[in-house]
């Protein structure tokens, strides 16, 4: 059951416990109480307002005597689970429209997820098992096989069951709060996952072989001083305009109206070769992190590329998904920085069949040796 149900389910019961005429004492109103404040907990955090409105909400007289007839008690109380009822329905509201805003269905959420759930993971414990689980649930997305991909997601959350208590009394694991959100999310995607039709994912493989390829500049929106530079010599080599996924500019965004992870969903399925600027800010950016993600998962072919001030040391950097000691490219101006930028000019001649005037290209290396060095 995802979240949208389970708050329909509390605010449901809030009929039932009106016909039942509790009061703030019974049993079934308390049982009640409990769910939705463990619901709004897990969804919005413990000191969150939505559950600190919710706790100030009052089922019971402020003022009585031992003669105060019962039906003021049952009155109080629906009062209460009246107020409650509107609060929680406004919850249900916004939930739904940031569904619908959304419209990324669980497997793209896993797909988009599953570095973070890798890493978290991984940060606990290198154990056997769970580690073989998230290896093969790794296998399963990139074969876009659902019966593996439902199995090794309850693999996980038995492992989280199992482990639970270990990990909460465990007075090293300093990130409980992001255990509990992976445990959620794991739940979450699980109970979705049968609502994805996966016959629109049969030979994709083939598919991508034959469609034309495209480039996906993922980066910092901070890092545009050396997107754009990027984006300047790919353009200079013949590259098109829409051969170019490049979100900060305006000739290679995303669409107007467009749902921006339906948007990438559908690049990916192209033939695409990455090019991902590293930052520390890249390292920063969860937008990022499930783009460079994304790569991994379609298995696509990628160049690494550096802004001068990036950290290799940075410890984000070596739980990332994808090859961290490929060579790549410093965009600090060296010689050895012109050399790795006249490679990538070849390897994207070959992949998108370009004629490049050799004067013409001189100049536009020239140029951009400039201007990352401005």
């Amino acid at each position: 059951m995802n979240k949208i149900d389970k708050l329909k389910t509390i605010i449901g019961e809030i009929d039932q416990l009106t016909l039942e005429s509790v009061t703030s004492s019974s049993p079934n109103f308390l049982a009640w109480k409990s769910k939705a404040e463990r619901f709004l907990i897990n969804e919005y955090g413990a000191e969150s307002y939505e559950i600190e409105e919710f706790k100030k909400l009052n089922y019971n007289l402020s003022v009585f005597t031992l003669n105060t007839p019962k039906s003021d008690f049952i009155d109080a109380c629906m009062n209460g689970l009246k107020c409650a009822k509107a609060i929680l329905s406004t919850y249900l509201e916004e939930l739904e429209e940031s569904k619908n805003d959304l419209n990324i269905n669980a497997y793209d959420k896993l797909k988009y997820e599953f570095g973070g759930i890798k890493t978290v993971i991984e940060n606990y414990t290198k154990g056997g098992f769970v580690t073989n689980d998230l290896y093969s649930l790794e296998q399963a997305i990139r074969t876009n096989d659902k019966d593996k991909i439902k199995y090794f997601l309850l693999r996980l959350l038995e492992w989280y069951t199992e482990n639970w208590m270990d990990i909460c009394d465990n007075k090293f694991v300093i990130n409980y709060d992001e255990h509990e959100k992976n445990r959620e999310l794991i739940k979450e995607i699980y109970e979705g996952i049968d609502e994805v039709d996966f016959s629109q994912f049969i030979d994709r493989n083939d598919c991508n072989r034959k469609s034309e390829p495209v480039i996906f500049l993922s980066h910092s929106s901070t890092d545009t001083k050396y997107g754009n530079a990027l984006e300047k010599l790919l353009s200079g080599i013949g590259i098109k305009k829409d051969q170019l996924i490049y979100t900060s500019h305006p000739l290679h965004k995303i669409p107007l109206d467009q749902n921006i992870y339906e948007y990438l969903r559908n690049s990916f399925s192209r033939k695409i070769f990455v090019i991902v600027l590293w930052s520390d800010e890249y390292l920063n950016r969860p937008a990022c992190l499930n783009e460079m993600g994304a790569v991994w998962i379609t298995q696509s072919d990628y160049t690494n590329i550096y802004v001068p001030s990036f950290d290799f040391k940075n410890p984000k950097y070596a739980q990332c998904a994808v090859d961290t000691n490929r060579m790549g490219a410093i965009l600090d101006g060296s010689e050895n920085c012109k050399a790795s930028i006249i490679e990538l000019k070849d390897k994207l001649i070959k992949i998108f069949d370009l004629s490049v005037d050799e004067r013409q290209w001189i100049y536009i290396l020239d140029q951009f040796m400039t201007d990352i060095s401005n």
